[in-house]
């Protein structure tokens, strides 16, 4: 083999820098993305469940201007409350408590369906849909106990509303899975998983543009002076 063809440089090594720096660059755009869409799946409840969701270390249904506390049990299941999706399948029961007064005197109606895309398809045929339902009736004791049977695994869609004498007429929808939370939160661990392949990324990028530090020489240890037998004094 020649000299100059052993030391022709190699296309493919000079490629791989170019590569890294381009998935580097990539990744630094899209990871900003990632981590808040991640974000917002993960702490907004809003966006994923309606109107339902903690807030203040409570699980609360925003309806109106007021509030109702919200508790949710599948006592065949499991003795924990869950506050959104429903953990398994089964008998289900759903407790409302009023924190305003004057929803003592309005009455509340209290509807599930199933989940079908949108709420426009839904309202076409709202009866062929709904899975359960109970017709609006006033609560003095502002505490409301609704119990129902899910005999199979779904996505579905709880509608709350409040009917007041002076026409009045408040909704909150809240979409919620029974026996899929799992399969609800895969997007998030996903999300996140690309977040931090994006950070190694960015941090090896990085790493390979920042110059080593310079590393002090160290200075050899000086020689001791060479020792004459005849200096030492006889005994």
């Amino acid at each position: 083999m020649r000299d100059d063809e052993s030391s022709a440089p190699c296309p493919f090594r000079k490629g791989v820098p170019r590569l890294v720096d381009s998935l580097a660059a990539t990744c630094a755009t899209l990871s900003i993305g990632l981590m808040v869409a991640a974000a917002l799946c993960v702490s907004s409840p809003a966006s994923a469940h309606g109107r339902l969701g903690a807030a203040e270390g409570r699980c609360r249904l925003f309806i109106g201007p007021d509030i109702m506390n919200f508790t949710g049990y599948t006592p065949d299941a499991s003795k924990n409350e869950f506050c959104e999706d429903i953990p398994a399948i089964g008998r289900m029961i759903m407790v409302l408590d009023d924190e305003q007064p004057e929803l003592r005197d309005m009455k509340v109606e209290i509807r599930i369906v199933k989940d079908i895309g949108s709420e426009e398809t839904e309202n076409a045929d709202l009866d062929a849909v709904t899975i359960a339902y109970r017709e609006p009736k006033l609560y003095p004791t502002g505490t409301i106990n609704f119990e129902h049977d899910f005999p199979e695994a779904g996505y579905f869609v709880g509608i709350v509303t409040v009917l007041g004498d002076h026409g009045e007429r408040w909704v909150s929808r809240f979409p919620f899975s029974v026996g899929k939370t799992f399969m609800r939160t895969l997007p998030v661990y996903i999300l996140l998983t690309l977040g931090v392949i994006a950070l190694f990324f960015i941090y090896m990028h990085h790493r390979k543009l920042t110059p080593p530090a310079p590393v002090k020489p160290i200075a050899p240890p000086e020689d001791p002076e060479p020792h004459d037998p005849a200096a030492t004094p006889a005994e």
